[in-house]
């Protein structure tokens, strides 16, 4: 015979049993939240093949010590379009066992900036002084082309035949937009936020 006692004891068991066999049950999860986006692609139209370069507000950054490099290697010019800044030396390089040549000109005017050649494993540095695009052949052989870009900070692109222009992963904050275009340069203060910042230029 089960005293009153016994059948208290015998409640009391079975109720923390279930309530380990509960508490062993895991609880639903919540899902995580996406992370909070932290950069923009700035995009806009403006003049039609406008250098586009982002400043920060606060100036633009220290130019590279380091120089820019474009090499001679097979007959080409390697990379075919070389991005340095206003200040920065870029080293033209010959890397073959054959004498070169370097032709630059300023593309907006057509005026040569210099032309000299290159012996094999030598090389020729310039430092340019002001934004614009650069279009570099070699005389001696046909078909050796490519472009340097000279911009005033790394964030830089070339706005299209149509002048719209996109610069992705740009992180929040307030920036300089500088446009460089037939012979002018112009600026305006743009603050980057959200998934996507359009620009329009003030005129």
């Amino acid at each position: 015979m089960i005293g009153p006692m016994s059948m208290r004891g015998g409640i009391f068991l079975l109720v923390a049993v279930l309530a380990a066999c509960n508490s062993s049950e895991q609880a639903p999860t919540t899902p995580a939240a996406a992370p909070a986006a932290t950069s923009s692609e700035v995009t806009g139209i403006v003049p039609k093949n406008a250098i586009v370069t982002l400043l920060p507000a606060s100036g633009a950054p220290p130019v590279p010590a380091e120089p820019a490099v474009l090499d001679q290697i097979s007959k080409q010019f390697l990379p075919h379009t070389l991005l340095a800044r206003v200040g920065q030396p870029v080293e033209f390089r010959n890397s073959e066992d054959m004498p070169h040549n370097v032709s630059v000109v300023r593309r907006e005017s057509g005026k040569e900036v210099f032309n000299v050649g290159t012996e094999p494993h030598q090389k020729y540095v310039h430092t340019f002084d002001r934004v614009g695009e650069f279009d570099v052949t070699c005389d001696i052989h046909e078909g050796m082309e490519a472009t340097v870009i000279v911009s005033r900070g790394p964030m830089t692109t070339i706005a299209g035949d149509d002048g719209r222009f996109s610069l992705p992963n740009v992180a929040f904050g307030s920036y300089t937009l500088s446009l460089t275009y037939s012979g002018q340069t112009v600026e305006q203060a743009i603050e980057v936020s959200g998934a996507r910042t359009e620009v329009t230029l003030s005129r």
